[in-house]
């Protein structure tokens, strides 16, 4: 038993009684987790939870494809492409601060001054007109 100022300590008691139960707990259950049936039967549990969890987020992503709504890697590739622009615009500020110039954009390609020989051959067809609608009066 522990320190105590009694013999007939009511928590010494309970102390050590629950230190012994948990130390003889303790060795079962070490016992029980290393025998192969355990491992097996937590195998085929945890491959039930994943199994579960993978049906039911492609159950969730097409119902949010249905309704029309962002799934997760749709909202996962906007968050990676907003970090890229953030990125990139700290890059130019950082290029700003230290006196260097802003990237140029590239110059736009030439005009065409002439059709290529497919488009000059045949010319436009005029656009027909369409019929005009008519209203009808709303009951």
């Amino acid at each position: 038993m522990t320190q105590s100022s009694s013999p007939l300590d009511p928590m010494a008691i309970w102390r050590e009684l629950s230190a012994q139960w948990e130390k003889s707990t303790n060795a079962f259950a070490n016992e029980a987790m290393a025998s192969d049936p355990f491992r097996q039967g937590m195998h085929g549990g945890m491959n039930a939870s994943l199994g579960a969890q993978k049906a039911l987020a492609d159950l969730m992503a097409r119902l949010l494809t249905m309704l029309n709504l962002p799934t997760r890697a749709d909202l996962q590739a906007l968050s990676e492409q907003l970090q890229h622009i953030d990125d990139h615009l700290a890059r130019i500020a950082r290029q700003l601060e230290e006196g260097g110039t802003a990237p140029q954009p590239r110059p736009a390609a030439p005009r065409r001054t002439k059709q290529p020989p497919s488009m000059a051959a045949a010319p436009p067809a005029p656009a027909k007109k369409a019929p005009a609608r008519t209203r009808r009066p709303r009951p």
